[in-house]
């Protein structure tokens, strides 16, 4: 692994488990038996690592969620995959992290944002239209529906909401999907929901 990659997966592992202020570039540089002037080398502040972060995980993502797109499942199936995956990643982050990203790396988080909001309007439609042929979901405009899920997740799955409203990131995006999903169901899609979403 090249050197600037294994600052990242530290860097990753310590700002996601600690947060952005608890992790001091020292700190990384001591556990890779490297100077601060190495890492400096590579990331002239904390900032730029927050990004190259950022960038990663976005990538990492991408990697694990469009093979769930791309198999043969059914809506309802890539949907519930997708959820597992999500809360499982959310789980791993802590809350403070998305509030001090958003607070004082406002570009971090942009970044972060206009990934999520990508994927769901690029691959979400796509199973959205896929769950309409299979007749488990309703045949409502797609454009409508992805607007109200993309702007319900942006809305909830925030971190101003998810403080000020004391829910941890997992129950937040859970039951936002679980609502959205409740509303467009078929009576055939209810039946598979229900064995799936427990």
């Amino acid at each position: 692994m090249e050197l600037q990659d294994k600052i990242i997966e530290l860097g990753e592992d310590r700002l996601f488990k600690e947060g952005f202020y608890k992790t001091r570039m020292e700190d990384i540089a001591v556990e890779l038996h490297m100077s601060k002037k190495t890492i400096y080398k590579f990331f002239p502040s904390k900032s730029d690592l927050a990004m190259a972060v950022a960038n990663h995980f976005t990538k990492k993502m991408e990697s694990k969620i469009l093979p769930i797109l791309e198999s043969d499942k059914n809506a309802i199936e890539k949907l519930a995959e997708l959820l597992k995956l999500l809360s499982n990643t959310a789980g791993k982050i802590g809350d403070k992290v998305f509030k001090e990203l958003k607070t004082h790396y406002p570009e971090v988080w942009h970044h972060v944002d206009s990934f999520r909001t990508e994927m769901m309007y690029g691959n979400i439609t796509k199973v959205y239209e896929q769950g309409k042929r299979e007749g488990l979901f309703l045949d409502f405009p797609t454009p409508i529906v992805m607007n109200v899920f993309v702007n319900a997740v942006r809305s909830t799955v925030n971190p101003e909401f998810i403080i000020n409203n004391n829910f941890s990131i997992v129950t937040a995006a859970q039951t936002t999907f679980r609502i959205i999903l409740g509303g467009v169901l078929t009576e055939k899609g209810k039946v598979l929901f229900s064995k799936l979403f427990v």
